[in-house]
């Protein structure tokens, strides 16, 4: 279904024309029936014969309720706009209008309030005026409707042209990830705990399970009503009732979310695309705001990116909260001075949970990236600015259903924006960055492992390992044990000195070799470890290390005898290489572990 909300200055008329819409009066408070003034949002709804229950939400006009005038507008999809005509155009007007199109609703009406307190010129005059006003904005040539809550006159053809404008929204998503802000919790005796919203994005069922943030709780779903009837499950774009339980009322308040699969990302910093409503060059560093955002007030810090304020109306920022809080890229809020009277603007939420190794200067430089603001810019922008992430994390973050998001990254690396490598997405030049600088590192070192990749490189080990491979294909990179090489690119000339010295003692011992538990030098010991794990040299059995010419020239008498034999003994073997009983058994052992020979009781053979 769809929402429908009131906006509009203070006194223009905006409860009574909902009464006189729908037969309802949204002040509920003793305070507003006191003061004859809305202060909080109130709630009514209209049925419409072959469409449905359309909910209706008036908001209050003055200044000092704007944070409850976004806490109704947020969720609306089509808004009247009430003005009256004995007044024209006002400050709240100029909010409320401001709000609507900084939150994006999709279209309005203006409905031109009190005809029977104003004569025929004075109708035309303001007609004039809003014509004026809106001309250069989205909402240019809307409808506009004379009507008078107090006589009656025009509210037939207002019901009307609002369910036109209805037909022509678009509909209501359903991606099978329902949300709700609160903005009412309540008991109700026998059954418990209430809360209040506009359910968006998917439908609640009977007995589903649901997530309450901040909480991070789960809870049941035990009935659903809209407009005080009962109903098996929610639907999207309709004031919605929840009896959940598994919460107390006092656990939960106006600005927290319900939702059944948790996309909101949570986040202390957060960098946006607002539309500055101050004068030029009022914007500060560390300006002290709230983010009105939902159904709720956050407070907050506006951070620069840029080296001073440059006067520019739309500007790409930080917002840096007080608390952490939940945020989807594409969301919409409002910004205020602390106390939420004044608005500074408004925009969308470009990156939750920013985080970048290079800053502010990453940050802009990837604004390029967008033009239209599509969800596939999004999605490109994020991974350019976070440089690589998990794939489950890129899908599961926008409120859009999972399949979408991946037709649409799928397509971001067939255009070779973005790279999959493993469960990581890269974006498409630091993947080329990173394996050029792994490859680096290995060629620079002797045999790192992942941890030491990961160290040098600065890159997260969870990266290298689905890097690696690339690294290898590429560059001619070999594994062993754990550890990677550059293959032929080593040599012994390519050796460090210290390295180089004791491959050539190695060789000098010729038979003899070297044996680790007789060395003293940890160095010594370390050199030996780095030559054997390229191959330099050869370890027959952990202890006894032999040059690795001299190991294959071993091998080759000991193949030899194989001429006109099916199997050799250890004497024999024994007498061929010169060796002593405590070398002859470990060069076996050892050849047989390369593949050579094989061991058949005393004797080996061929493999």
């Amino acid at each position: 279904m769809y929402i429908v909300g009131t906006s509009g200055h203070i006194d223009h008329g905006k409860t009574s024309l909902i009464r006189a819409l729908t037969g309802i009066d949204c002040d509920r408070l003793p305070e507003e029936k006191a003061r004859e003034m809305t202060v909080d949002i109130g709630f009514a709804s209209i049925s419409y014969p072959k469409f449905g229950t359309v909910s209706v939400i008036d908001v209050p006009g003055h200044e000092r309720f704007i944070r409850n005038m976004v806490v109704g507008a947020w969720g609306v999809d089509l808004a009247i706009l009430v003005i009256a005509v004995d007044d024209g155009w006002m400050p709240q007007t100029e909010d409320h209008f401001r709000v609507l199109m900084l939150l994006g609703v999709e279209r309005i009406i203006v409905a031109l309030n009190k005809i029977d307190a104003a004569d025929e010129e004075m109708i035309a005059f303001v007609t004039a005026e809003v014509e004026e006003r809106l001309a250069e904005t989205r909402y240019a040539g809307c409808d506009i409707v004379r009507v008078s809550a107090k006589t009656g006159n025009g509210v037939a053809e207002l019901k009307e042209v609002i369910l036109a404008n209805l037909r022509r929204l678009a509909k209501a998503a359903d991606s099978r990830k329902p949300y709700l802000f609160v903005d009412r919790v309540f008991a109700s005796k026998g059954y418990g705990t209430i809360v209040t919203g506009t359910l968006k994005n998917g439908s609640f069922n009977e007995d589903d399970s649901v997530i309450l943030l901040p909480l991070m709780r789960e809870v049941r779903v035990k009935k659903i009503e809209s407009h005080h009837s009962a109903l098996e499950e929610g639907v999207p774009s309709q004031r919605t009732a929840l009896n959940i339980s598994g919460v107390a009322v006092e656990e939960i308040g106006r600005g927290d979310i319900v939702t059944g699969r948790n996309f909101f990302t949570q986040s202390f910093d957060v960098v946006v695309r607002m539309r500055l409503l101050e004068k030029k060059g009022e914007l500060k560093n560390n300006t002290g705001i709230e983010m009105l955002v939902g159904t709720t007030a956050l407070k907050g810090k506006l951070i620069l990116l840029d080296d001073d304020d440059r006067g520019e109306e739309n500007r790409v920022l930080r917002v840096r909260f007080d608390a952490p809080w939940f945020f989807y890229p594409g969301q919409r809020f409002i910004v205020t001075h602390p106390g939420g009277y004044r608005i500074i603007g408004g925009g969308e939420v470009l990156l939750p949970d920013y985080r970048s190794a290079g800053g502010r200067r990453i940050v802009r430089r990837n604004l390029s990236i967008f033009s239209k603001y599509t969800r596939s810019e999004f999605i490109h922008y994020i991974v350019a600015v976070r440089r690589a992430v998990p794939w489950s994390w890129i899908i599961t973050i926008f409120p859009e259903s999972e399949r979408a998001i991946e037709r649409i990254v799928e397509s971001l690396i067939e255009g070779g924006a973005v790279v999959r490598a493993g469960d990581f997405l890269f974006e498409a030049a630091f993947h080329a960055e990173a394996i050029a600088m792994a490859a680096k590192t290995i060629a620079d070192s002797i045999g790192p492992n992942l941890r030491e990749i990961a160290d040098k490189t600065g890159l997260d080990p969870d990266l290298c390992r689905v890097l690696i491979p690339v690294v290898m294909k590429k560059h001619r990179i070999v594994e062993k044990d754990g550890r990677f090489f550059g293959g032929d690119s080593i040599t012994v000339d390519a050796l460090p000195d210290e390295k180089k010295a004791a491959l050539e003692a190695l060789l000098k011992r010729g038979l003899e070799g070297a044996e680790l538990d007789r060395i003293g030098d940890e160095a010594g010991k370390r050199h030996l470890g780095d030559l054997i794990r390229l191959g330099f040299a050869v370890s027959l059995d952990g202890n006894i290390i032999l040059h690795r010419t001299v190991y294959d020239d071993l091998s080759r008498k000991v193949m030899a005898l194989f001429d006109g034999k099916d199997k050799i003994g250890i004497a024999e073997a024994k007498d061929a290489t010169s060796l002593s009983r405590k070398f002859i058994i470990p060069l076996l052992n050892r050849m047989e572990g390369d593949g050579l020979i094989k061991r058949i009781g005393d004797f080996r053979m061929k493999a």
